[in-house]
C-alpha cells in the first residue's frame, strides 16, 4: 500500500494525506478480499465519498494556482474518481478484477501525489 511521504508540504495537506492513506490501508483488504457484497460496496462507497471530499479540499486550497497546474489537478481528480466508480461497478464475485483496478487506482493516486500534489503544496516554492 502506498503512503504519503512528503514532509516538506503544507502541514494541513500533510495531515490530510496521512489520514487519507490510513483510511485506504484499512479499506484495502475489504475491497480486495471482501466476500460480502454489502461490505465491499460500503467500503468502496466510503472511499469514493472520502476521496471526493479530499479532492474538493485540495482544489479549494489551490484556487490561486496557475491555470495549467490547476487543470492537471482537476483532470487527475476526475480520472481517479472515475476509477473508483468503475470499481463500484465490478460484479461482487469478480475479486480479481477488483484487485487489479484497485491496484491501478493506488498506482495512479501515487503518481498524482508525487507529480502534482507534492510539488504544488510544497513549502519550498
Amino acid at each position: 500500500m502506498p503512503n504519503w511521504d512528503h514532509d516538506d508540504c503544507d502541514p494541513v495537506i500533510e495531515a490530510e494525506h496521512t489520514r487519507l492513506y490510513r483510511m485506504m490501508n484499512r479499506l484495502e483488504p475489504v475491497i480486495i478480499e471482501g466476500r460480502s457484497e454489502a461490505k465491499v460496496a460500503r467500503a468502496i462507497h466510503m472511499l469514493q465519498e472520502r476521496m471526493a471530499d479530499h479532492f474538493q479540499m485540495e482544489e479549494e486550497l489551490f484556487i490561486t494556482a496557475d491555470w495549467a497546474s490547476r487543470q492537471v489537478m482537476i483532470r487527475d481528480h476526475r480520472d481517479l474518481l472515475s476509477m473508483l466508480a468503475a470499481l463500484a461497478d465490478i460484479p461482487p464475485h469478480d475479486g480479481e478484477a477488483r484487485r487489479r483496478l484497485f491496484t491501478d487506482f493506488l498506482e495512479a493516486l501515487t503518481r498524482h501525489d508525487n507529480n502534482v500534489d507534492a510539488p504544488l503544496f510544497s513549502r519550498k516554492h
